[in-house]
């Protein structure tokens, strides 16, 4: 006799997520009524439709992008007229008022609705992130978020294959820390670029948001693939109490493929669907990219993923990684994440912040502590 509870989703993976869809039937997108102290994307001024991304070249380092944000576009008075950098030409983005303060941006004579962050996870893809920031400060800026950006990265030579999971609950764990209100994470592929700013990055009160449906990769001349009606990766929105109720991510995925599809189990155990906005606006460009090394322990591991998520996920991540370094600066927080399981001395954690002189309208902050 089976001893596992029949409230348990037990499966053949392949089959339950080809006949599946975790989408909700019945939705309406949350959409604030316009209110200074409480100011919904939608009524942004600087909303422009289709986002003029930029592709730099390959010596784009994050310092420029520091100095971009914090010098080079605050000194543009014409916001029709390009700027031309030593790592690109040509970038049309506008000088909207923005001020650094308490780790967070804010939009000049705003009051968003949410604080958000935004976590992004790598390993080894340096160009890729230093193309999603000289990229993301500028769309978020056009939907006027208050927000802050994360770099969440998983180093050491000898450490194993890709961990995402982990390092997702490692920021997540960092964020909450930190006690800076956030009431919106967004989970973001450090390859994916969104192409309309009507796409708006604000989480929903009552579901998770799924937001990327199309995406067309950079350079190549196919059009644009449509996710599974199972996908949560990619670009995921939710706020931290359906983090918790979910318990984040699972930490066992070593490699490419599973932890997204792990979560979507999670989501069905607990009851949970994903708002999608409309086809047309939730495209994106992908970024060129090695494959990473797939995972093929994964559908084993998702046969049993409702069964085993209650003691698997956020709440156990604490002695599973180390932040080993912390390099702080206007334009990104950039962890440094240890995912193996090893003793470490207290004292080596390294931790860097910068602030820069910034004029016009960016104030930065004036002492870090």
């Amino acid at each position: 006799m089976s001893t596992i509870p029949p409230s348990y989703l037990v499966v053949p993976y392949r089959e339950f997520v080809l006949r599946t869809s975790i989408s909700c039937r019945t939705f309406k997108l949350d959409h604030l009524p316009k209110h200074p102290n409480n100011f919904h994307p939608k009524y942004s001024k600087y909303l422009r439709g289709r986002f003029p991304h930029v592709v730099p070249d390959a010596n784009i380092t994050f310092d420029d992008i520091e100095q971009f944000y914090t010098k080079t576009l605050v000194k543009k008075k014409v916001n029709s007229a390009p700027i031309d950098t030593p790592f690109a030409k040509n970038i049309t983005f506008e000088n909207i008022p923005y001020q650094y303060e308490n780790e967070m941006w804010f939009p000049v004579g705003v009051t968003s609705a949410q604080r958000t962050a935004i976590i992004v996870p790598l390993q080894g893809r340096a160009y890729n992130a230093k193309a999603f920031l000289l990229n993301m400060h500028a769309f978020l800026r056009r939907q006027q978020l208050t927000y802050i950006i994360l770099l969440v990265e998983q180093i050491l030579p000898g450490s194993p294959q890709f961990n995402k999971g982990r390092l997702f609950n490692t920021a997540v764990r960092y964020i909450q820390q930190k006690n800076l209100n956030i009431t919106c994470l967004i989970l973001h592929d450090v390859d994916l670029l969104p192409e309309d700013d009507g796409n708006f990055y604000t989480c929903e009160s009552k579901h998770p948001k799924h937001t990327t449906s199309r995406v067309r990769l950079l350079g190549t001349n196919a059009g644009y693939m449509r996710y599974y009606e199972f996908l949560v990766g990619g670009v995921l929105l939710l706020s931290f109490d359906m983090y918790k109720k979910l318990n984040g991510f699972s930490n066992l995925y070593w490699g490419w493929g599973g932890e997204d599809d792990d979560l979507a189990l999670r989501l069905i155990q607990r009851q949970m669907c994903v708002v999608r906005p409309s086809y047309e606006l939730a495209i994106y460009i992908g970024l060129p990219h090695p494959r990473g090394k797939r995972n093929d322990a994964r559908y084993s591991l998702l046969t049993w993923a409702t069964v085993r998520f209650p003691q698997d996920g956020y709440a156990q991540i604490e002695p599973l990684t180390r932040i080993m370094n912390i390099r702080q600066t206007s334009t990104v927080v950039h962890l440094q994440v240890d995912v193996n399981v090893m003793p470490i001395d207290k004292n080596s954690l390294v931790i860097e912040k910068k602030t820069s002189n910034v004029s016009n309208n960016v104030t930065a902050r004036k002492s870090v502590t």
